[in-house]
């Protein structure tokens, strides 16, 4: 970009003043702690004089698919317990599972209350809880 010398009034001439350049890095890396404190330490760069910029650190939790199947298993479980549980408090026992359905999943802050229909998936925080939702619907007996 160039950059034009003013003249009294603030406007730009035709008389070059210099050059801004500029460049976007994404950095990305299992080494969290490292990312942290490169982070953390850009403000050398600018007390050297070096015009930066620099966003937080984003955090992705990137195993999903390897909790999945553990996570459907594990809601299931529970969904039948509850299940049990309301059907035990009316006298009555659950039957067969008539049908099922995976839900979203929420990631979120540890101590968050967020949910949202589509599900949310939180890049702000290191430490992430991970919902996962199931919809099961059982014969009562």
């Amino acid at each position: 970009m160039t950059i034009y010398k003013k003249n009294e009034k603030g406007n730009d001439t035709n008389e070059i003043e210099g050059y801004r350049v500029s460049q976007d890095v994404e950095v990305r890396s299992n080494d969290v702690p490292r990312i942290a404190q490169v982070s953390r330490e850009a403000t050398v760069l600018i007390e050297k004089g070096i015009g930066f910029e620099s966003n937080a650190p984003e955090y992705f939790y990137t195993k999903l698919d390897e909790l999945k199947i553990e996570m459907l298993a594990k809601a299931t479980e529970n969904a039948k317990m509850r299940a049990y549980n309301m059907a035990k408090a009316t006298g009555n026992k659950i039957g067969f599972m008539r049908s099922a359905k995976m839900g979203v999943f929420q990631i979120t802050p540890i101590n968050s209350t967020e949910v949202a229909d589509w599900g949310v998936n939180d890049s702000t925080s290191l430490d992430k809880r991970v919902t996962a939702v199931v919809n099961v619907s059982f014969a009562i007996e």
